[in-house]
């Protein structure tokens, strides 16, 4: 199944729905040029670490597609990881691409306190019969987005991500909305099968990169070969992502080259396909990067769409749970490391050591995780295969993560 983003024509044929939609990309393209550092750089120094608040909205017709909290938890780790490009398949990134992949410098939370101000976990839950297209949401209607046809009323979306999680009609397995379009349907949708990374996702939808796709369009990324089907008509309107001539078939087509002519800034270079990125059509294995030049354009749309911008102040509240802390970090010593098995941990904050450690391949699975109660400790890898690996440590004074490598 691929990901689509549709353009609904009434977003077209509403002149004052268009009309704020070019308001809005327009601001975005005048924050743009004032803050030329954010195409640049990995680190920027002019604006602040960005949190998000989040509500995840369940519609379930049965049992099944009731999906459990630690299942949303999964979703909002993986979002985390992959615009933080903390992601264990970073190492998988093609060189050429390397120095380009960005650190989005945007986190998820999920909300702590609900539109009436009550203690929330930032998940709703609602027992639908379902969408109205053959029992089915879809974006035709946006009926996943109302309690009047069957879904979930978004929360103010000035002041929550909203994301609504369902049965989509076969083979759609999310959309989102861009910026400037109308608040009452503002957020971003996703198929129970394709949400998180257990549970009831169901293969090649296994990692959570349905929502890492969604939630570029949401903050105005395009499909990166353009929409088109050749090689000139179609832009991203972002220079670092190659030219493609269609999205890619989901088989991670390395050498993949669809286009020679690229945008001047490649110079000499004929790069392949950037099949690797979120906002291509590739299966959640391949995918792993974002550019520097997606990152500006996220940016340049969260700060230029006033609905967007006002998330950053929202008193929605904000759930530290799995969103990484770099401070937190700063607190531990993993070594020797490379190591060749045994490895010394060391936790020399002061936040109680108590806390959930789980070890990741660079594939992103589990490998083994337990419950830590010492400052010091010893961590055996014996048994496991060389190669890199990543330890998560979670605990009262938020997330931390290193990267270990096994000889």
């Amino acid at each position: 199944m691929k990901k689509f983003l549709l353009v609904l024509p009434q977003h077209k044929q509403d002149p004052a729905r268009a009309a704020a939609m070019n308001q809005v990309a327009s601001q975005a393209r005048a924050w743009l040029e004032a803050h030329p550092e954010t195409r640049q750089q990995q680190n920027r120094t002019s604006v602040p670490l960005l949190t998000i608040p989040t509500v995840v909205h369940v519609l379930y017709k049965n049992a099944t597609q009731n999906i459990s909290d630690q299942q949303v938890y999964s979703q909002i780790a993986s979002l985390n990881a992959d615009y933080r490009r903390l992601n264990a398949d970073t190492v998988n990134t093609l060189p050429v691409f390397d120095t380009l992949a960005a650190d989005i410098e945007i986190e998820f939370c999920l909300a702590t306190v609900d539109p009436q101000g009550n203690p929330t976990n930032g998940i709703t839950r609602t027992s639908t019969a379902g969408g109205q297209l053959f029992g089915y949401f879809s974006p035709l209607g946006e009926d996943a987005k109302f309690d009047s046809t069957g879904g979930k009323t978004a929360w103010p979306t000035d002041k929550y991500l909203n994301l609504w999680v369902c049965e989509l009609f076969p083979g759609l397995l999310g959309y989102a909305q861009f910026p400037g379009d109308a608040a009452s349907t503002d957020g971003v949708v996703i198929t129970y099968t394709a949400f998180g990374t257990l549970g009831t996702v169901t293969a090649p939808s296994t990692r959570g990169r349905t929502a890492s796709h969604e939630v570029g369009h949401w903050m105005g990324l395009f499909h990166i070969w353009g929409d088109d089907s050749d090689c000139t008509t179609g832009s991203d309107s972002i220079a670092d992502t190659p030219n493609a001539s269609s999205q890619s078939q989901s088989d991670c087509q390395l050498s993949l080259n669809s286009c020679s002519n690229e945008d001047p800034w490649w110079g000499v270079i004929d790069p392949p396909d950037n099949v690797q990125n979120y906002m291509d059509y590739s299966n959640d294995s391949c995918m792993n990067m974002f550019t520097l030049g997606q990152k500006a354009r996220m940016h340049s749309f969260l700060y230029g769409d006033p609905r967007r911008a006002a998330l950053f102040t929202s008193n929605g509240g904000c759930n530290p749970v799995l969103v990484k802390n770099n401070t937190f970090d700063n607190y531990f010593s993993v070594y020797p490391n490379p190591s060749d098995g045994i490895m010394n941990v060391s936790y020399f904050g002061t936040f109680s050591p108590e806390m959930h450690v789980t070890l990741f391949d660079n594939m992103g699975r589990q490998v083994r995780a337990w419950a830590a109660q010492e400052y010091i400790y010893t961590l055996d890898m014996g048994g496991l295969p060389s190669g890199i690996y990543f330890l998560r440590f979670q605990g009262e004074g938020g997330v931390g993560v290193k990267k270990i490598t096994l000889q």
